[in-house]
């Protein structure tokens, strides 16, 4: 398989900013920050079990 030229110009490359490093802390149980996963929550008014209410 080989590319395909379709005419368009190339995009021009950005350079990427150094992330700043982050220190990781506590929030009751949950890690924040640093290099602990990404943490979401949410609330709802609704039963969870009823789908389409909460939806």
């Amino acid at each position: 398989m080989s590319a395909v030229a379709l005419g368009l110009p190339g995009m021009p490359v950005r350079p990427v900013a150094a992330r700043r490093a982050s220190r990781r802390i506590q929030v009751g149980s949950v890690a924040v920050g640093g290099d602990a996963p990404v943490s979401v929550q949410s609330m709802t008014t609704t039963r969870t079990s009823d789908i389409g209410a909460t939806l």
